[in-house]
């Protein structure tokens, strides 16, 4: 949204709706933009200087207003007073809706003569075909996407503050987004703490927008309550007042330090205001400067870190977090300009939790330790090398991170392949899954990844339980992908050449359509895109690129990872929004990442049929000292896996196919709707709508639950009414007032007296 401004993107939608395309269209003659309510009449004055703006009313042609006639003459080009632009004109009807303009029998006889530009021209309208109103202006996914509130309170703000609000940029309103009436309200009467930031912010600009009153009022109470004359010492002054923070001061910088990002050039003014006489060794919260050396001086700490043993790097790491913890408060971190000191809460937390190595003899104890604690390393890691973006930047948190995460995971490596070694390796198969499950398979979710994905379900209020298994070895995706999935009975390796298994009495390695195939012959339906199914039998979908994007971008991966889970959890959210009893995701392997390059290992290629980064199929009589483990799909098939952490090919920062606990340690989360223990299993009976008033039929409800009905299940935000509780009869009535909303999509939720979902419904406003 860059500081486009609510006027400049309204102006940019009316002109839009002109917009033909010249290959098979004709350019329409008109754009219609009725406004029964008379919403948006306050800003004619300022769009009547950036459009081809004709209003329908009393003759007036200063404004150019005037009746029919006038306005068909005036889109004709045929009065004296042209409209200079090759744009269609727009004419704006006050007090008149759409349907008014259309119903040409009933509508009024002043109407009549335009009522065949409906053919001729376009309307600018919402989408469900009502006219623009301010909020839904706002609020539309493809207009704004700035949510406001729905009360009244908030409404007659709107409309009371709309010359105000027409010169606030889109960043700001989405960021006080949901919009409600104080702030609308004050953006009428700002307040003094607001009025001397947005002066600081912009001297220039802000004088200009007061009145010659209110620019005296504001310099008055300025001298009178903080000390500083606008006019005689200027804003570099009231900077100085401001980073020194004393009496009056103190709550404007409170203020400017909830949400500097609204003031995007008080920075540069800080910057200026620094005094000369303080050393870069008096540092401060309140110059960037002073932010910015100690961010230099950790770099340089953190890099040193490079040659450190992990023992003294996990030391330095301790003090480093002492010297640097505070500046995660400073206003300079919520201006993402401390991400050093950010990265470093996670580099803390590596440190402590790789000071323990993992245990147990066998291949299951360190399975189970790796998913009682062992993966927070990994995630402390993976949080660190996600915490920054800059090249000098990740560099430095690279070398902490393989100065404290190398040794700890080498060690974890051999233990493991030390244990698998010694015993028969215990893969489960995966069971048929009842009726009513969907499996989402989604490539490369390793366990620590999951089980970030299982709290963000669990914020979206679904009930998850997470738990381990094994992957197939070797662990890459043609041989642990099938292995998982409830069909794997009818493949065999047996005579397959590389590493990828067949159907039973097929010498052809599966791929994506044979695979799909057997599925579907075996009752599951194959759920593509978004396809959402038939929630009363059994589906297997696919969802989600980790593995894809760690291969092609392994430096991004630790920050992209965030977007992987946010599209798994919407999938898994639009899966049980669907009916589906459960989701029960599943993966075929996890992955190692070290910045830098895992070691290189040499296994010359010729002793091999096939060689990938930490695995390779052995050719016949094949001799060598690499590790060997069976192929999953055929125990006569030699796999040689790489020792530790190493790889067959040089310069890998991120690979899998070996055998650890990252790759071999895998997830299997069951997700299904929220209940709390004791709760009666309520049921959606019916949802049932009289225009905007819903009526929820529940069976097996009682007093302690509520009924809501919001656009998205898990967010109580979204909410479109006010919560009711059913009556004794199980039903509850909402009201939703903003008619806005009428056709939206929604859900009807049923809520524990704790908050929990117990039952969802989904339906549209108005069905």
């Amino acid at each position: 949204m860059s500081q486009t401004t609510f006027l400049q993107a309204l102006v940019a939608s009316l002109q839009r709706a002109g917009r033909y395309n010249k290959n098979d269209m004709t350019p329409p003659a008109v754009v219609l933009w009725t406004d029964k309510e008379r919403q948006w009449e306050p800003l004619l004055p300022q769009l009547r200087a950036q459009l081809p703006l004709l209003t329908f009313g009393a003759y007036a042609p200063a404004e150019r207003r005037g009746p029919a006639y006038y306005l068909l003459c005036m889109i004709a080009r045929a009065l004296e007073d042209r409209l200079t632009t090759e744009a269609a004109p727009i004419i704006y009807f006050p007090g008149v809706s759409r349907q008014e303009l259309r119903a040409v029998e009933a509508s009024p006889k002043e109407l009549k003569p335009l009522a065949e530009l409906q053919y001729r021209g376009v309307f600018w309208t919402h989408k469900n075909a009502r006219d623009w109103s301010i909020a839904a202006f706002l609020q539309a996914p493809d207009s704004l996407n700035i949510s406001v509130a729905s009360d009244d309170a908030t409404r007659h703000a709107l409309l009371r503050a709309l010359s105000k609000l027409a010169d606030e940029p889109l960043t700001r309103l989405q960021a006080e987004a949901p919009l409600r009436a104080p702030f609308l309200d004050a953006l009428l009467n700002p307040d003094q703490e607001r009025s001397i930031l947005v002066w600081l912010d912009d001297a220039a600009s802000f004088q200009a927008s007061l009145s010659h009153a209110e620019w005296a009022a504001f310099c008055s109470g300025l001298k009178l309550k903080y000390g500083v004359d606008p006019v005689a010492d200027g804003t570099l002054a009231a900077a100085q007042q401001l980073a020194k923070q004393n009496g009056a001061w103190q709550a404007i910088w409170r203020r400017y330090a909830d949400a500097p990002q609204a003031f995007p050039n008080i920075a540069a003014l800080l910057r200026a205001a620094r005094p000369p006489q303080l050393t870069l060794f008096d540092l401060t919260e309140a110059f960037p400067q002073d932010n910015e050396q100690a961010e230099q001086q950790l770099r340089h700490q953190l890099n040193e870190l490079r040659a450190n043993y992990q023992g003294d790097a996990r030391a330095q790491v301790h003090e480093l977090e002492k010297q640097n913890a505070a500046r995660r408060k400073w206003v300079w971190a919520k201006l993402d300009q401390a991400p050093l000191a950010n990265a470093l809460e996670h580099l803390e937390r590596l440190a402590i939790e790789s000071q323990r190595a993992l245990g147990g003899s066998t291949v299951n104890e360190i399975a189970a330790q790796y998913a009682e604690w062992g993966w927070r390393v990994d995630a402390a890691a993976l949080a660190a090398l996600g915490a920054v973006e800059k090249h000098a930047d990740a560099q430095a948190v690279q070398a902490a991170v393989n100065a404290l995460y190398r040794p700890w995971l080498e060690h974890a490596a051999h233990h493991f392949q030390n244990a698998v070694a010694k015993q028969t390796y215990p893969f489960t198969s995966l069971a048929a899954p009842p009726h009513g499950t969907c499996i989402l398979f989604s490539d490369a979710l390793r366990y620590d990844v999951a089980i970030q994905l299982a709290a963000q379900l669990g914020a979206r209020g679904f009930a998850t339980d997470a738990q381990w298994r094994l992957a197939a070895l070797p662990t890459i995706t043609p041989t642990a992908k099938y292995a998982v999935s409830p069909i794997a009975s009818l493949f065999t390796g047996s005579d397959m050449p590389k590493l990828e298994p067949a159907l039973r009495g097929s010498n052809a390695p599966l791929n994506s359509a044979s695979f799909r195939r057997a599925l579907q012959e075996n009752g599951y339906q194959i759920l593509q895109g978004d396809e959402l199914g038939e929630p009363t039998g059994r589906a297997w979908t696919e969802w989600g690129a980790i593995d894809r994007y760690g291969h092609e971008h392994p430096a991004q991966l630790a920050r992209h990872i965030q977007n992987e889970l946010k599209s798994i959890a919407l999938r898994v959210e639009q899966l049980l929004s669907r009916g589906w009893k459960q989701t029960l995701l599943v993966t075929d392997h996890g992955w190692l990442l070290l910045a830098g390059g895992l070691p290189k290992i040499e296994l010359p290629e010729h002793l091999t049929v096939l060689r990938k980064g930490r695995c390779a199929r052995l050719a016949d009589n094949a001799l060598t000292d690499q590790m060997l483990v069976p192929w999953f799909w055929d125990a006569n098939g030699r796999v040689a896996v790489a020792a530790g952490i190493g790889c067959y090919e040089a310069g890998k920062e991120y690979e899998h196919g070996g055998v650890s606990v990252q790759e071999c340690v895998v997830p299997q989360l069951t997700i299904s709707h929220s209940a709390s223990a004791g709760t009666p299993n309520v049921q959606i009976e019916s949802v049932k709508w009289r225009g905007l008033r819903c009526a929820v039929q529940l069976k097996d409800a009682t007093t302690m639950m509520r009924v809501d009905l919001r656009t998205k299940a898990g967010d109580a935000n979204s909410s479109l009414a006010a919560p009711r509780t059913p009556n004794a009869e199980g039903t509850a009535s909402l009201l939703v007032e903003d008619e806005d909303v009428l056709a939206s999509a929604a859900f009807v939720v049923v809520l524990s007296e704790r908050g929990t979902i117990l039952a969802q419904q989904h339906t549209t406003v108005g069905e």
